[in-house]
């Protein structure tokens, strides 16, 4: 098989089924058995699970932007921040940011 037709098989297996992939494998299944249960071959079984165990993540590669370096817990953290007291100015906001998270965000990111 072609590597492009390889690449699509990947790229049609949804988010929700690459997790139960993953989900399976950590249960001891073999890749034959996951295929079986959840839908694509063998092989694109094999890359979900060794994506996962190289990288931590089964999303698909060439993002085109930096990882998030903050949860959604604290951008609500950040905009209830800013909403109670609106005097706050970004550079302290990404201060506090970098602070918590050690990742340092730039005052025109918040």
């Amino acid at each position: 098989m072609s590597r492009r037709k390889q690449r699509s098989a990947f790229d049609q297996v949804s988010e929700f089924d690459r997790g139960r992939i993953v989900a399976y494998r950590d249960c001891g299944l073999p890749f034959k058995e996951i295929g079986s249960r959840v839908g694509p071959n063998q092989t694109t079984v094999m890359r979900i699970c060794d994506r996962w165990m190289q990288e931590g993540t089964t999303d698909r590669r060439g993002r085109s932007h930096p990882p998030q370096c903050t949860t959604s817990r604290e951008d609500r953290q950040i905009v209830r921040m800013v909403v109670t007291d609106s005097s706050v100015t970004s550079r302290t906001v990404a201060l506090h940011i970098e602070s918590v998270t050690h990742h340092s965000v730039s005052a025109r990111t918040i």
